[in-house]
């Protein structure tokens, strides 16, 4: 089984691994058990949405489990799937499957009509992270990396954590009021607070340096695997200004970093526009180049935006690359991965992707 976010594969041998993407298939393991060949499921149709920045989820119609009669489904089937359970979704091609999510039971409901089914859905990690409350808590940590892998800890029924670590020296506890999730994405990463970003692929949560792999999942052509692709590159042009205060010192800090498209452009204004930030929690010059780098870095990437529908690929993963080839120079380039919806059902199996930012 590859490893979602090192390997890196050819169009030639995904052929042959997934035979020439002949005949799609889905696989749910409970405890390390695929239930789907254990209770002989039969499944209608599943949608796995993979995202960077929100919880993933897998929504899987199961078919033939009603029961006219009794007026009800399948008993078995149902305690298999019941609230909390933990289960893992792969996708692919026969008996080549790519586990691609790992979660718990979060929803389970049914829809009746002339297909009457289970609707199964699991969600990753993310979603508990989300509702599992809002907490005081004073974390007594060095760095802002120790208090997220003592977050990750509590969650280890769904996740192993993969943490780049900072090297921030706190001087004081850490003040999370928020729910675990808020905390690390919003008060940490989106605040600046360090240059890291925060996400889970398969049973993995990483901590990490954007970006992390600069390395492309595989190239992609139309006509190929390729259905279709649009890209775009919007005008921006800004200096983000960030300003602090260091109080033993009593000195102001401040930084300061670039906001442009990286296509060429003309500029529109005699004087750069500047986007402000002031933060008293920024008291070292190293806290405000951070700052400064991080939201520059997250205005350029909205204006990088690219989606695409391929053939069903498992290995296409968020927070990954995949490179673009053979169309024309201002679309040939890596693309970053934001999110991937895998669709299997009576239509055969593709997988659609939108990016933000290139490399």
């Amino acid at each position: 089984m590859a490893d979602l976010m090192t390997d890196t594969c050819t169009y030639d041998s995904l052929v042959n691994k997934y035979d020439n993407f002949h005949v799609p298939a889905v696989r749910l393991y409970v405890n390390g058990s695929d239930v789907v060949g254990d209770l002989s499921l039969s499944i209608r149709s599943a949608e796995i949405s993979l995202s960077l920045s929100d919880a993933s989820t897998a929504v899987i119609h199961l078919n033939n489990l009603y029961d006219q009669e009794s007026r009800s489904f399948n008993s078995k089937v149902k305690n298999k799937f019941k609230l909390g359970t933990v289960v893992e979704v792969g996708i692919g091609y026969g008996s080549e499957i790519q586990k691609v999510l790992k979660g718990f039971v979060a929803v389970l409901g049914a829809e009746f009509g002339k297909n009457t089914c289970l609707v199964v859905t699991v969600a990753d990690v993310r979603r508990l992270m989300m509702t599992s409350g809002v907490h005081h808590v004073l974390h007594d940590v060095s760095n802002y990396s120790d208090a997220v892998q003592t977050i990750l800890g509590e969650y280890s029924k769904l996740c192993t954590a993969e943490i780049d670590g900072t090297d921030d020296q706190l001087e004081k506890p850490l003040s999370q009021r928020s729910t675990d999730y808020d905390f690390i994405t919003r008060e940490l990463i989106a605040l600046g607070r360090c240059e890291r970003e925060f996400l889970v692929v398969g049973s993995k949560a990483y901590f990490r340096k954007p970006h992390g792999d600069a390395g492309a999942i595989c190239s992609m052509e139309l006509g190929r695997e390729l259905q279709e692709f649009h890209m775009e590159s919007t005008y921006t042009d800004l200096r983000v200004d960030v300003t602090g205060y260091n109080q033993q010192e009593q000195s102001i800090i401040t930084a300061s970093a670039t906001a442009k498209s990286t296509e060429t452009q003309s500029s529109l204004m005699a004087n750069t526009p500047v986007h402000n930030i002031v933060d008293p929690q920024i008291d070292t010059q190293d806290k405000a180049n951070i700052c400064a780098k991080a939201y520059a870095g997250r205005w350029i990437a909205a204006g990088e935006k690219g989606k695409g529908i391929s053939v069903g690929l498992p290995e296409l993963v968020p927070g990954r690359f995949v490179e673009i080839v053979m169309l024309e120079e201002m679309a040939n380039r890596k693309y970053y991965i934001q999110t991937v919806t895998h669709r299997i059902g009576e239509e055969g199996f593709v997988t659609e992707f939108e990016t933000g930012g290139w490399g």
